[in-house]
């Protein structure tokens, strides 16, 4: 056997004991072998790698590729689209909501903004109102006697039809036009002790009180609404709000208002009350007395004996000769009396009146041309305003134009002369000359004489007072039905305005800027007149088919645009 060598050194190696004789050495030779086989075994294992990690690196792979599309949608141009629309949409809609809110606080800081969609304009001012609210250089004071959730609710005799938001929204614009003038709403329930200072005006809830320092004005619903029945039941309202308002802000801020008297000792025959609040609400003062008991009021500037029953006593005759002659009345006066076809025999008062040039029979005028008459009664003439004496001075010098004055039932006015003993007469109105004359003599109408009688005449003369010269008159009205609620304030009829400025002219007060006369507004005019066909074709077809389909059309064509983004 060959021993091997130490290659390093030469040197012979020992030589290695037979496995089978050395137990130990095969412990030793068994022990290499498994650690070379575990070994090797390892290294297999590093060398192919197992299935497991693969699962775990193809997770992590798909995490990764799900992260990674989630952020790449909103790059997609679908998210663009979809963002920007939701985003317009947004902004519109929170345009219209900021749009509403600051609409809403600029109409409670500016009423004037608030558009007026009535047909009759009666939530404005009118440019006449609005001259008289500038006008207003004094503190003055506007309550209404109730709250303004019931003024702007219309809770106010809402039964009646009566729309009194009018009055909130015409007391708004006129206290933002001048600072000087306040409004405040009083509960009459929480403050009952507020109409106690008004005990003699009978304060109920909707009344409206202008006040100043001068003096105040109540204005009832009557004053700012006028109700009207038909004899179908139906009824018309016609707002005066403006008219009220307005005249009342004139007359608590005038430093003197003429007075009008009116007479009830002789059993009046002619209701006077809406001439009376006409005339309040043209800032005139009126007040009523006995002219058999009474003095005739101080300062009064104008008596009115509508339509008497009961002849007058020397006494009473003589107290208002007294009245027209006064020297110590600084201003003109006038006494105007009314008639009617079936008022009894006044001897005494028709002596007085015919020393005036004034004299008035016991007759009807009717009208033979129906064109000039009116609601099929041929005693329902319309009379012709006469130019001989100006009433009221317009700037271009020309006549006033009241439209068509009405005077029913009216007697003749004949004038005796035209100028004696310093006085002087006119005829004011008269009728057409196609007018003729029935009396109890009367037995047939065929061939009656036809002829123009007057049916407002005037008498009139001056009173000397030192240096200054006022007018007296007398004024005769045929036509006591001419002053009823429903003529005097209608705005169909002149009848209103010419009224006020004859009391204006007899009392001397025309050039006052106190002149004030807003005609009364329906408020429950139709404002679409159309026939039943039309109506229905709008209703059914435009609002319940044609709109409903148009906008199904949109939003199909909506639709299939965003679904082609």
């Amino acid at each position: 056997m060959n021993q091997e060598k130490d290659p390093r050194t030469g040197a012979l190696l020992p030589e290695e004991e037979s496995p089978e004789g050395n137990p130990d050495a095969e412990n030793k030779q068994e022990t290499a072998t498994q650690n070379a086989e575990k070994t090797a075994a390892q290294d297999s294992s590093a060398t192919e790698p197992t299935e497991e990690p693969k699962k775990v690196k193809n997770k992590k792979d798909d995490g990764k590729k799900q992260k990674k599309n989630h952020f790449g949608f909103f790059h997609t141009s679908k998210f663009r689209h979809n963002s920007i629309s939701t985003a317009f949409t947004a902004c519109f809609i929170a345009g219209i909501i900021l749009l509403n809110i600051l609409v809403g606080i600029l109409g409670q800081r500016f009423p004037s903004v608030n558009l007026d969609l009535t047909k009759s304009g009666s939530n404005s001012l009118s440019d006449e109102g609005i001259k008289v609210v500038d006008n207003v250089d004094i503190p003055t004071s506007i309550y209404v006697c109730a709250t303004q959730q019931q003024v702007d609710g219309n809770q106010i005799y809402s039964s009646d039809g009566l729309q009194y938001s009018q009055v909130g929204s015409l007391l708004s614009k006129i206290t933002e036009r001048n600072a000087k003038i306040t409004v405040e709403y009083v509960d009459l329930d929480q403050n009952p002790t507020f109409a106690s200072d008004y005990s003699n005006d009978s304060i109920a809830v909707g009344d409206v009180i202008v006040k100043t320092d001068k003096r105040y004005r109540v204005l009832t619903s009557s004053d700012l609404f006028t109700v009207q029945y038909a004899s179908d039941y139906s009824t018309q309202i016609s707002s005066n709000v403006e008219g009220a308002l307005v005249s009342a802000l004139n007359a608590v801020i005038s430093d003197k208002l003429p007075i009008a008297a009116f007479d009830t000792g002789h059993a009046e025959a002619q209701d006077m009350t809406a001439y009376q609040n006409l005339l309040k609400n043209n800032n005139f003062e009126t007040t009523g007395f006995n002219l058999l008991t009474d003095a005739i009021p101080d300062n009064a500037q104008m008596v009115v004996l509508g339509a008497p029953t009961r002849d007058f006593t020397d006494d009473e005759i003589q107290k208002l000769s007294a009245f027209l002659g006064s020297k110590t009345l600084a201003g003109d006066r006038s006494l105007m009396v009314t008639f009617s076809p079936s008022q009894s025999e006044l001897p005494k008062l028709a002596t007085f009146l015919e020393e005036w040039g004034i004299q008035v029979p016991a007759a009807i005028i009717a009208e033979s041309d129906q064109s000039k008459f009116i609601s099929n009664y041929p005693t329902n003439i319309l009379s012709d305003i006469q130019t001989t004496l100006q009433l009221r001075q317009t700037g271009d010098g020309s006549s006033t134009d009241y439209g068509y004055f009405i005077t029913p039932q009216s007697c003749p006015v004949n004038l005796l002369f035209e100028s004696k003993s310093g006085k002087q007469t006119y005829s004011l109105a008269k009728s057409s000359d196609s007018c003729y004359l029935v009396d109890n003599s009367t037995k047939s109408t065929d061939d009656l004489p036809q002829q123009s009688s007057n049916t407002v005449a005037l008498s009139q003369e001056t009173v000397k007072d030192s240096d200054k010269n006022y007018n007296a008159n007398v004024i005769a009205v045929g036509s006591s039905a001419l002053f009823t609620d429903g003529i005097i304030n209608s705005g169909t009829f002149g009848n209103g305005t010419y009224m006020v400025d004859l009391a204006k002219y007899a009392t001397g007060t025309s050039d006052s800027s106190s002149d004030v006369q807003i005609t009364a507004k329906p408020m429950n005019e139709s404002d679409i007149t159309a026939t039943a066909q039309v109506t229905t074709f709008l209703g059914l077809g435009i609002f319940m088919l044609l709109m409903p389909l148009v906008i199904v059309i949109i939003g199909i064509w909506v639709y299939y645009k965003r679904r082609h983004l």
